[in-house]
C-alpha cells in the first residue's frame, strides 16, 4: 500500500504528455517514454499519437515506476554522463559496475548497436535496467538510424526475457534516444522510435519478405520517414 502511494505521488510530479489508453491491459506490454526537455516529449506526441500502450511522461525517467529502465549507454558501457549518469546514481554506483561485468562476460567487452541486455538490479523500484547502446562510443549519430536500431534491439530483449521468465516486464521507461551527445534531432529520433516499435510490436517484421522491405533500407537516415496509416 505504501509502495503504490509512494509510486502515485512520484507520478503526480510528472507533466502527462499522453496517457495509457483506457483500453489497454495490465499484460500488454506498456511503454513509458519520458524525458525532461519539452521538444522530446512533442516529438513523440507527433510519433506515437493515439498508441494506447505508449505514455508520454516529461519529467525525471525514474519517477516512472517501471519494471525496466533503459540506459542508451555506448557498447563499453560508460555511464559517466547524461541520463546514464542519473540512472547509475538511482542505483547508488552500482549500474555502470553491472552492466560493464555483463558485457564482458556476455559479449567480450563490447555490446554492439542494435543488441541490448537486460540485467537485475535487485531494486524494488525499477528492478531491471536494459543496456541498449546508441553509439559505440560517444559521438554524433545524428546521420545514423541508431535510435531505431536501439529501440528495436530493447523491444527484441523484452520479447525474449518475457518469454522465458514467469516474471514479465509489463512497462519499460525510455529517455529520448541518440538526443544527446548523439545531437540527433528530436523528431528523427522519435520517428525512428516509432519505426521500431511497429516493426517488432506492430508485427512489421513478419512483412519484410526481402532486406530492401526493411524499415530505412535504402537510407542510413530517418529524415522525413512517417509510418503507413
Amino acid at each position: 500500500m505504501l509502495f503504490s502511494l509512494s509510486r502515485l505521488f512520484r507520478r503526480s510530479r510528472m507533466k502527462v504528455v499522453q496517457a495509457f489508453g483506457k483500453g489497454v491491459s495490465r499484460s500488454t506490454l506498456r511503454l513509458s517514454l519520458c524525458d525532461i526537455n519539452a521538444e522530446m516529449t512533442d516529438a513523440w506526441l507527433d510519433a506515437f499519437f493515439g498508441v494506447e500502450a505508449v505514455e508520454i511522461l516529461q519529467g525525471d525517467l525514474l519517477e516512472t515506476g517501471a519494471d525496466a529502465v533503459v540506459s542508451p549507454a555506448n557498447s563499453f558501457g560508460d555511464m559517466s554522463g547524461g541520463v546514464d549518469k542519473r540512472i547509475d546514481d538511482f542505483y547508488r554506483g552500482a549500474a555502470q559496475e553491472a552492466i560493464i561485468r555483463r558485457i564482458g562476460e556476455e559479449f567480450l567487452g563490447e555490446l554492439p548497436v542494435g543488441m541490448a541486455t537486460i540485467v537485475p538490479m535487485g531494486k524494488a523500484r525499477i528492478p531491471l535496467m536494459i543496456a541498449a547502446p546508441t553509439m559505440r562510443t560517444p559521438e554524433d549519430v545524428s546521420k545514423t538510424i541508431h535510435a531505431y536500431l536501439a529501440m528495436r534491439a530493447v523491444l527484441v530483449a523484452v520479447h525474449r526475457h518475457n518469454a522465458r521468465h514467469e516474471s514479465t516486464i509489463r512497462m519499460v521507461a525510455l529517455p529520448g534516444l541518440c538526443t544527446g551527445v548523439g545531437r540527433m534531432p528530436y523528431s528523427v529520433a522519435a520517428h525512428q522510435m516509432r519505426a521500431a516499435y511497429d516493426n517488432v510490436v506492430g508485427g512489421g517484421w513478419k512483412e519484410v519478405a526481402h532486406p530492401a522491405m526493411a524499415p530505412f533500407a535504402f537510407s542510413n537516415r530517418a529524415v522525413g520517414w512517417r509510418r503507413s496509416s
